[in-house]
């Protein structure tokens, strides 16, 4: 064969493989049933013709008597290597797992700090003892509690030398008892945020480049020296050009990146343990560092935290003043991500020593139930509620009122979980375990094998211990009804979590601030005065309006409807429908099913069809080896090899999970 004859070919086989390549990735999705990147298309395509160059020099380049009719063979065998290439890529390294080349440079410099500082916290947790992780020893024994002392101990130092993030990942599992065993939540409880504040021309930095302007513009002055210091931002007393004395809160430079970087490594940690240890999967470690890492990020965004005082600023406003608690007012024109200048609270924090014992037994009391009932009235009434009520966010004034501090962390509820949540919280306090139980089931999905009269009895038990004549509400009672619920495979929304947490937090404050003060009977009485104030005249008439306003649409089809169902059954024509496989997940997994079925019989015919053909052997000589029938035999074990691959390519991607 002549140079040019094979230059020619190569030249055609060369435009058959990019016309393939652009086919492909036109058709590679509903093969697949994947988006797959150019990237893979061009190499899958390249092996391809690579695999058809092959196939080419052994029995076309060789062979003088090779036709045209050998294309359809040469097109399958592209077809197959390149399906079988992006088959295997797809389940080894899924799509998006290898980083674009132009973000090669970014990403392997973060991957070089991520891995250094990931070497920096294993090897903290090495010298601490806290690798390999092992379950907390649960025995009911002293040697058992020593142990889990020290274990909390270790844990504690660690997370402590291992930066903010991880101190703050601590001061939220020490919020969770449900999880970890009292030693270590006590000792998670002692975690601390000792840091030296950044320097003043860092801060002034900050403050001019956030609001845009010098800062002699936007303040008359500001007091250099912190009045605090925190890990993430700092806080400086200043004073305005009208003479409001504010607070300036300032995020420390350059503390985002490495926050997120910190909270990758969490993530990745959590995930670790949760897939290689039977107690990380127990506690569910990567659900809870993932609300965790939503949490931090929402702290580090003080436009979010002005708008939570916007909203619990004015909800608040519309109570009486024996039910509510002072909230800073904020100044938006000065606030920025970074920047949150808010009044200066003049005070001290309950946290401060001495700051209870300046008060008389009546005010400390009238404001321990100021603090209660202005939390419900945000959980059950407004749907914003401050979920971090611990002492050293809240100060008394001087004449004794409670002002709220620090709103990063809030809550919010829509109407319907609002009602839910509410009806939760009153039955409790109520003792009533069959409406706790009734409005938990109405809000979340129940699991297959659920036993619903057990978690019931277990309820009525639960109640009956912790509810019961001569109980003392405390802050675990909340965590364990949480621990309760996730035993029988319940998956409690977050939100009623983070407003049982927020109860469990203030308890333990009003416990300081007024330890004679009797929370169950506050609640109690709180319920009566809902259920009083739901009772009265007006309150029945605001009720039945909503309810009609709601109704009205469904009142105004109601008629017509009734027409034709009468109609209907008048003339015999009244059926009942229902529908089989009405889930979604139920239609899926059996269209899957079918799809494979079909693919898998298509294989199959195809390939008794192939092998007849190629045993066979009949018909034309295509070549000087190969005969039509053997062409034919070819390209059908090219299709079937296809078909045999998708289908193998969606059970291995069904154990997976995807």
């Amino acid at each position: 064969m002549e140079f040019a004859e094979i230059a020619g070919r190569i030249l055609l086989a060369s435009l058959v493989a990019v016309i393939f390549i652009v086919v492909l990735a036109m058709f590679v999705r509903r093969l697949l049933g994947v988006t797959v990147g150019l990237g893979r298309i061009i190499v899958a395509g390249v092996l391809g013709l690579g695999a058809e160059v092959v196939f080419e020099s052994r029995f076309i380049w060789q062979d003088p008597d090779a036709s045209w009719q050998l294309i359809p063979v040469q097109i399958g065998i592209v077809l197959l290597v390149a399906s079988l290439f992006l088959m295997l890529a797809e389940l080894v390294i899924p799509t998006g797992t290898i980083v674009r080349p132009d973000k090669w440079v970014t990403s392997t410099r973060n991957r070089l700090a991520r891995t250094r500082r990931y070497s920096e916290v294993t090897r903290i947790a090495l010298s601490h003892g806290l690798l390999p992780a092992r379950r907390p020893n649960l025995a009911n024994t002293a040697q058992a509690a020593e142990d889990r002392t020290t274990a909390g101990r270790s844990l504690r130092m660690a997370l402590q030398e291992s930066g903010v993030t991880f101190v703050k990942f601590g001061q939220v599992l020490s919020t969770r008892p449900e999880l970890f065993p009292t030693e270590y939540i006590d000792e998670l409880s002692k975690l601390q945020q000792n840091v030296a504040p950044e320097p003043w021309e860092n801060i002034r930095e900050v403050i001019t480049a956030e609001l845009g302007m010098e800062l002699e513009e936007a303040f008359a002055h500001v007091d250099p020296e912190p009045l605090a210091a925190a890990s993430i931002g700092q806080v400086h007393t200043a004073r305005l050009h009208g003479g409001e004395v504010v607070a300036v809160k300032v995020q420390r430079p350059g503390v985002q990146p490495l926050v997120e970087r910190d909270l990758d490594i969490a993530l990745r940690m959590a995930q670790t343990l949760e897939h290689s240890t039977e107690w990380g999967r127990s506690l569910g470690l990567y659900k809870v560092a993932e609300g965790f890492s939503q949490s931090l990020r929402d702290e580090l965004d003080y436009e979010l935290e002005a708008m939570n005082i916007q909203a619990l600023r004015t909800t608040s406003l519309q109570y009486p003043e024996t039910e509510r608690v002072g909230i800073p007012e904020h100044y938006p024109r000065l606030s920025t991500k970074r920047v949150l200048v808010m009044e200066m609270v003049a005070g001290h924090t309950l946290s401060e020593p001495g700051t209870v014992e300046r008060y008389s037994d009546t005010v400390r009391k009238a404001q321990a139930s100021a603090l209660f009932r202005s939390l419900m009235h945000q959980i059950m009434d407004d749907g914003v509620f401050h979920a971090d009520l611990h002492p050293g966010n809240i100060v008394l004034r001087p004449d004794g009122s409670a002002t709220l501090l620090d709103f990063g962390s809030v809550g919010r509820l829509d109407a319907e979980l609002r009602e839910l949540i509410s009806e939760v919280l009153l039955a409790f306090y109520r003792g009533d375990s069959r409406t706790i139980a009734d409005a938990l089931l109405s809000m979340v999905p129940i699991p297959e094998d659920f036993d619903e009269l057990l978690l019931r009895r277990e309820l009525s038990h639960f109640m009956s211990r912790h509810m019961g004549p001569g109980a003392e509400l405390k802050a675990e009672v909340f965590t364990l009804l949480v621990g309760l619920l996730a035993k029988h495979r319940l998956a409690v929304p977050a939100e009623l979590t983070l407003a049982f947490r927020a109860v469990a937090v203030l308890e333990g404050t009003l416990r300081l601030l007024a330890p004679g003060f009797d929370l169950l009977t506050e609640a109690k009485e709180y319920g009566e005065t809902r259920l009083r104030s739901s009772l009265r005249p007006s309150s029945i008439t605001e009720a039945l309006n909503n309810e009609v306003l709601t109704l009205l649409p469904m009142l105004r089809r109601l008629p017509r409807r009734i027409d034709t169902l009468t109609g209907d059954l008048e003339s015999g024509r009244l059926s009942i429908n229902m529908r089989l496989l009405a889930h979604p997940q139920d239609r899926k997994l059996l269209v899957s099913l079918v799809h494979e079925g079909i693919l898998t019989f298509l294989a199959g015919v195809t390939g008794i069809m192939a092998t007849i053909l190629l045993v066979n052997g009949g018909g034309p000589m295509v070549t000087s080896s190969m005969s039509l029938f053997q062409l034919f035999g070819y390209t059908l074990v090219a299709v079937a090899s296809v078909f045999i691959l998708r289908v193998v390519f969606d059970l291995f991607r069904r154990r997976k999970g995807d």
